[in-house]
């Protein structure tokens, strides 16, 4: 039997190294800036703080990600065989959520973007996995019982945060985070690139 995988989705990932000492100036901006703005906004959270669009002009404390970011962003389109032209290459929106103890992000995808990602700044065990769902929908509606899901009739996978790693998807892919179960918050910086 011949079997041809056709159509995959990609979920690229990266860890930044030496990332203790950047987040550090990171987890202290973010906070900073939920103390001049507690509210924040409601998107996809609930229950946790969600970041206005950053103003990446003046931010230092995220230079040291942009960077790296900008680095991973060539790889995936080195991965997709797709024309990398620097200058066209546009963070289109930076933020962050930071999800206490029992909050989480409901389903969701980001749309009018190429690419979407997500950086943990602070993620101890327990504090909730990023999911992401079978963009196929027809594919889920109707099979047999499944002993065990594998590559081919998985309908979700998820995977555990850890500090200093960087998800790079496509930004239709459906995703959540699952509930924080750990007694710290969660922090996450998400963006989103363009390439037109």
């Amino acid at each position: 039997m011949l079997v041809h995988k056709v159509f995959p989705v990609s979920i690229f990932e990266f860890r930044l190294e030496n990332f203790k000492e950047i987040n550090e100036k990171i987890e202290k901006y973010i906070y900073e800036q939920k103390k001049i703005d507690p509210e924040g906004i409601i998107r996809s959270n609930s229950g946790g703080w969600h970041s206005k669009i950053f103003d990446l002009k003046n931010v230092n404390e995220l230079l040291p990600l942009i960077d790296f970011s900008k680095r991973c962003v060539k790889c995936v389109f080195d991965g997709y065989n797709w024309e990398f032209v620097p200058e066209k290459i546009n963070f289109i929106g930076m933020w962050s959520i930071i999800n206490p103890p029992g909050s989480f992000n409901i389903k969701h995808t980001h749309p009018n973007s190429l690419l979407s990602a997500a950086y943990y700044v602070k993620a101890k065990k327990k504090s909730g996995p990023i999911a992401f769902f079978d963009p196929k929908h027809v594919s889920v509606m109707r099979h047999p019982k499944i002993k065990e899901f594998n590559e081919l009739s998985a309908e979700h996978i998820s995977f555990e945060p850890e500090e200093g790693k960087l998800f790079l998807f496509p930004a239709y892919l459906e995703h959540q985070v699952n509930k924080n179960k750990s007694d710290e918050d969660r922090i996450v910086i998400s963006f989103n690139i363009d390439a037109y």
